[in-house]
């Protein structure tokens, strides 16, 4: 019986530290239906490699066995890896050379197309990242439609060859945790329950647009608008003004709440007593709580992203809006909705969870498929 091949997944920066990113709790989540289910004549074997060290199996002792790649094996990039990836394609090129495939998955092209956004480094490291993928890349699996067609175009601009790399996509999952959490919340937690409040989820940086969002509150909660605002997501960069106001808001605990720390059960509640959800991101791969939102049939009003539209189609509520008075007044009309009753809500969007998703991913794994 022929020994089975190898599915090696990337976990380089999760195996260093798990910083609870969005990216990362993809990573965690597609890699657990990965391991439960591998695909037929297939073992999954995870791999990690830093900017000085090569790839090595993750989990060995001292982490001293360096990949042995043959024909068959499959080499997935499903950690953001942008510093280290790079660094190693003579390695990847002698993986190719033995017949091995090598997948990439991307989420985003966001550090190319704004680079404002980043820090320099992270940019710089985005460049040098996808240049590598697109040379030495089999297949590049996104993450949205619409980040493999910014992809697509990428290549076209850049004057790749056409169909190489192979850009395909999937749609990722979600698993929100279900029933009474195993403790009460916490006083601070409780009291927010109490009132009505709009939720936002996600880290703390410059596209997530809460400068827009909490600008357009400002201007409803001076109108005498009573509805809080919950924003819960970690710290990210280039937002020490908007971290300085929101812990020094007039506000801040009364209609103004930043959670920096919510665990699972902590963000299911939250979900679960939100009048709606929004998402105010200038731009994104994906979108995680929209599908979130959809578990708990919230009322969701979007930026209207082509990625947004992709996700939740005709059911959420979108906004354009370019000045906090012009947002101030189409979340106004979103809370009238909310108030009758009348808003759109996410329970009617196509959702999957992780292991649905993970499915989708190894079909979109030419190598696989072929087998």
């Amino acid at each position: 019986m022929p020994s089975p091949r190898q599915l090696l997944v990337d976990v380089s920066v999760l195996a260093r530290a798990d910083a609870g990113t969005g990216i990362q709790r993809v990573t965690k989540a597609l890699l657990g239906e990965l391991t439960a289910a591998p695909p037929d004549g297939y073992v999954v074997r995870t791999v990690r490699a830093s900017r000085w060290r090569s790839y090595r199996y993750a989990g060995q002792p001292g982490n001293r066995a360096r990949v042995r790649a043959q024909s068959g094996d499959i080499f997935l990039g499903l950690d953001f890896a942008s510093r280290i990836l790079p660094r190693h394609q003579l390695q990847l090129l002698r993986w190719r050379a033995a017949g091995a495939t090598l997948c990439i998955v991307m989420y985003d092209m966001l550090p190319l197309l704004h680079p404002d956004w980043f820090t320099r480094r992270n940019s710089s490291a985005y460049r040098a990242w996808i240049r590598a993928i697109a040379i030495h890349a089999d297949s590049v699996v996104c993450i949205s439609q619409s980040v493999a067609d910014q992809f697509r175009a990428w290549l076209f601009d850049h004057a790749f060859d056409p169909g190489s790399p192979d850009v395909r996509w999937f749609h990722l999952g979600t698993q929100v945790l279900c029933g009474r959490p195993a403790s009460a919340p916490d006083s601070r937690i409780q009291n927010i329950l109490r009132h009505p409040f709009v939720l936002m989820v996600g880290s703390i940086e410059p596209r997530k647009g809460y400068a827009q969002a909490l600008d357009a509150f400002d201007v409803l909660w001076r109108n005498g608008q009573p509805m809080q605002l919950v924003i819960v997501g970690r710290v990210g960069w280039k937002v020490e003004g908007l971290l300085s106001k929101l812990r020094n808001h007039r506000e801040a605990g009364h209609r103004l709440h930043w959670l920096d720390d919510a665990d699972d059960e902590v963000l299911h509640a939250l979900y679960a007593a939100a009048c709606g959800v929004l998402i105010a991101s200038e731009a994104e791969g994906f979108g995680l709580p929209i599908l979130e939102a959809a578990v708990h049939g919230k009322p969701l009003l979007l930026r209207d992203l082509p990625v947004f539209r992709e996700i939740a189609g005709g059911a959420a509520s979108y906004f354009n809006a370019a000045s906090p008075q012009h947002f101030a007044q189409e979340i106004s009309d979103w809370l009238q909705q909310l108030t009758a009753g009348t808003a759109k809500t996410a329970a009617t969007i196509p959702r999957q969870n992780w292991a649905d998703s993970a499915r989708q991913l190894l079909a979109q794994l030419a190598s696989i498929e072929a087998t």
